[in-house]
């Protein structure tokens, strides 16, 4: 039998390491079978009690760059999310750019009038034709291990209530439309306690975050099936290239096809376009 071995997570935690559970972790993100047993092979005998789950990553992906950038940037998408805020670009335009995709207009970080206060809001998105009128709260975490809590689920619902009295007086007036239903949802970039899911379900708020959604898909499952990447996932790109894009709004991999002109204009030369491009592709499977 395999000696087990403690290894420590982002919060502080210590658990068994596991084989099994690294190799789902890359398999789940597209990495082939054997190139995920290859990349195990060569991770284990480097394993140590209390190696942190930080360490492991880092070398997973270190050996898949090495085998394949585009199994490299879809594993280490979580990362690549948590890189936005320090890079420049807040999580909720990153949302918000999601839920465009999908159809819906949005708009991010704006005051609306409660019946009592002011609030801002993070992110607001409508799609008319399903009758979706939705105030978003977006809650960013730079840091593994991170989750969101109960709190952050209490103060969404009340300010939702504030502003949904606004509404309906609105709606009273006609300035809204008869049918029309104002929701809450809660989106964020880690995971959510079990008191949130709790919570949010008995309210009624929409709750999304990495591994989990009350409703639809979660954040992961938003982004791998429909191709949503950040370009903070792209191995070819260095720290000061991305800030300049997301300067120029470009967030999301697929905006960067046939943007050769803002490329030679930031400093990309042909070969390095042809190399990004290249990646790109791959990552879509194409």
């Amino acid at each position: 039998m395999a000696k087990k071995i403690l290894i420590k997570k982002a919060s502080g935690e210590k658990e068994i390491f596991s084989i099994i559970k690294l190799k789902k972790s890359m398999m789940s993100s597209g990495v082939a079978s054997g190139v995920a047993k290859r990349v195990i092979s060569q991770i284990r005998p480097k394993i140590k009690p209390g190696t942190t789950t930080a360490q492991i990553h880092r070398l997973a992906f270190d050996l898949l760059k090495s085998e394949d950038k585009s199994y490299a940037a879809r594993y280490n998408l979580k990362k690549a999310i948590m890189r936005l805020g320090p890079d420049g670009f807040p999580f909720e335009k990153y949302f918000a750019a999601l839920l465009e995709e999908q159809g819906y207009e949005t708009k991010t970080n704006v005051i609306v009038r409660g019946k009592c206060i002011s609030h801002e809001v993070d992110v607001i998105a409508e799609k008319y034709e399903k009758n979706i009128h939705a105030i978003i709260e977006a809650k960013f975490h730079s840091h593994g291990g991170g989750k969101t809590g109960s709190k952050d689920a209490l103060y969404t619902y009340a300010r939702f209530l504030d502003i949904k009295e606004a509404w309906n007086i609105k709606k009273n007036k006609g300035a809204k439309p008869r049918e029309a239903t104002l929701q809450s949802w809660l989106v964020t970039n880690t995971k959510v306690t079990g008191e949130v899911k709790i919570y949010c379900g008995c309210v009624g708020i929409k709750a999304i975050g990495w591994d989990y959604a009350s409703e639809g898909d979660n954040l992961q499952e938003l982004i791998e099936n429909r191709g949503l990447y950040p370009i903070t996932v792209l191995i070819s790109l260095n720290h000061q290239q991305v800030r300049d894009l997301l300067h120029h709004n470009i967030v999301l991999c697929k905006q960067l096809i046939n943007q050769d002109t803002l490329l030679s204009r930031l400093g990309f030369h042909g070969r390095q376009i042809q190399q990004l491009y290249q990646e790109i592709n791959k990552l879509f499977g194409s």
